[in-house]
């Protein structure tokens, strides 16, 4: 599909005066990729590996508190760290997006997949899996399952400003998600993160900086947003759907140390294509001409990070 074509989509939608929401989530189901071609392994696979990255720095998901930013239309990756171990998941969103039939999807999927299942989740303690995996089998409603998983979901929620306990969450994590969310409302979900997180607390975010029209339109790059100034970016992804706010690697760690946290672990992942266009004199607008062609390319960053106040459990 033409990126142009599904930027005109979301900007009708947004003009509908009443249930906007409702026909895009239709629209998404439809033609989206909340039904058609979904791996529902993907994100459970994406669990195991954080749960792996943060054991690796010495902080660990069987028996912590976590809370997600963004939940989504889904429940994967809270369902993914319930089947790691977590003792219980606030997962949090500013909209009310979750979808409960895609939510039991997934459930579905781990029941009649359980081989499959078992090998995505060998790094866990299997006498735990196995609890959880034969808890989840009892599941027939969203109600169950967010008692069985102990899965708490509020929305419309603030993440800066959440009314919840000081010192209360031992894992701060978002997945895609803070790439949609203004630089000084990001601000303010850090510094609230600094104020939840344990004395053991720690924070993980996955941030997709690529432009997201790219996942449905191979003639553009991941850096096709690049060369628009914001107010002509603004009006082709002036929506709550397609926001994305260009900030790049350099301006993400700066963010980090502004609030403060201290960087655990950062890894920056490159996209060779914008790599070569923009070593090639891709056109750019004007606020991105002095960045170097390497910082511009990420495409994904993951970061891991804690309030400096507190000593790593390592």
């Amino acid at each position: 599909m033409n990126w142009k074509i599904k930027a005109a989509v979301q900007r009708a939608c947004a003009r509908v005066p009443v249930g906007k929401q409702a026909l895009y989530r239709q629209l998404q189901r439809h033609c989206g990729k909340l039904i058609k071609g979904y791996d529902h392994g993907f994100l459970l696979k994406e669990a195991v590996r954080m749960a792996e990255l943060l054991r690796g720095y010495g902080y660990e998901i069987e028996g912590a508190s976590v809370m997600e930013v963004g939940t989504g239309w889904r429940l994967d990756l809270p369902i993914g760290l319930y089947l790691c171990g977590a003792q219980r998941i606030v997962t949090c969103d500013l909209n009310r997006y979750l979808m409960k039939p895609l939510a039991l999807d997934t459930v579905r999927y781990v029941c009649e997949n359980i081989d499959k299942v078992r090998g995505i989740f060998h790094p866990v303690d299997p006498v735990l899996l196995e609890r959880r995996l034969a808890a989840l089998r009892q599941v027939s409603s969203i109600e169950d399952l967010l008692t069985t998983a102990g899965i708490d979901y509020h929305a419309p929620c603030d993440c800066s400003h959440t009314g919840f306990q000081d010192r209360t969450v031992d894992v701060h994590y978002s997945y895609t998600v803070f790439e949609h969310i203004p630089g000084p409302i990001l601000e303010g979900i850090l510094r609230e993160a600094n104020r939840l997180l344990s004395d053991r607390g720690v924070a993980y975010h996955h941030i997709d900086l690529s432009d997201h029209f790219a996942q449905v339109d191979p003639s553009i790059t991941q850096v096709n947003f690049l060369q628009f100034t914001d107010e002509d970016w603004q009006r082709y992804a002036g929506t709550s759907w397609s926001y994305h706010n260009r900030l790049r690697e350099d301006q993400y760690r700066a963010l980090f140390e502004k609030v403060p946290q201290d960087i655990v672990h950062w890894k920056a992942h490159r996209d060779q294509r914008s790599l070569e266009i923009l070593t090639n004199g891709f056109p750019l607008a004007p606020q991105y001409r002095d960045s170097p062609a390497e910082v511009l390319s990420t495409a994904i960053v993951d970061v891991i990070s804690r309030p400096p106040q507190y000593q790593h459990p390592g």
